[in-house]
C-alpha cells in the first residue's frame, strides 16, 4: 500500500512557472548534412588519388576534383564555425552541380564518372539538409 505525499508548504507551485517554449524546432538532420559534406569531399579527393587513371584525362580529371573536393572540405569546417553559413552552403552546392556535370558532359573514364557523380548527388543532398536547419 502506498503512502500518501503531502507537499512541503503552499508556497512550492504546483507547476512550472518559467516561460520557456521553443523557438524552434531542433535540427534532426544538419549534422548528419555537414557528416555527408565532409565524407564527399574527403571521398572525391581520395578518388582523385587512388582511383583516376594516369593518363591525360586522368590527370586533369584529378586536377579538377581536387580542387572541388578541397573547397567542399573548407566549406564543411566554416559550416562548424560561428561564421555564417549561408555562403558555404551555396559553395558547397556549386561543387555539387560543377562535379555533376562534369560527370554527365565530360568523356571520362568510368571510375572518375561514377566517383563525380556519386559525389556530387552526396554534395547535394548534404546541402539540402544543412539548408534545412537555417534560421534567418
Amino acid at each position: 500500500m502506498a503512502t500518501p505525499v503531502r507537499r512541503p508548504s503552499a508556497s512550492v507551485p504546483a507547476t512550472p512557472t518559467s516561460g520557456y517554449t521553443p523557438a524552434a524546432p531542433v535540427p534532426v538532420v544538419a549534422p548528419f548534412g555537414w557528416i555527408l559534406a565532409l565524407s564527399a569531399g574527403i571521398g572525391l579527393v581520395l578518388a582523385t588519388w587512388v582511383l583516376y587513371p594516369i593518363d591525360y584525362d586522368g590527370m586533369w580529371a584529378g586536377y579538377r576534383d581536387g580542387i572541388i573536393g578541397t573547397l567542399v572540405i573548407i566549406a564543411a569546417m566554416w559550416l562548424r564555425s560561428s561564421l555564417p553559413a549561408a555562403p558555404a552552403l551555396g559553395l558547397i552546392g556549386l561543387c555539387g552541380v560543377a562535379a555533376v556535370l562534369f560527370a554527365v558532359f565530360l568523356d571520362n573514364s568510368t571510375k572518375v564518372f561514377v566517383a563525380e557523380l556519386a559525389a556530387g548527388i552526396v554534395m547535394l543532398v548534404s546541402a539540402a539538409f544543412q539548408a534545412s536547419a537555417l534560421r534567418d
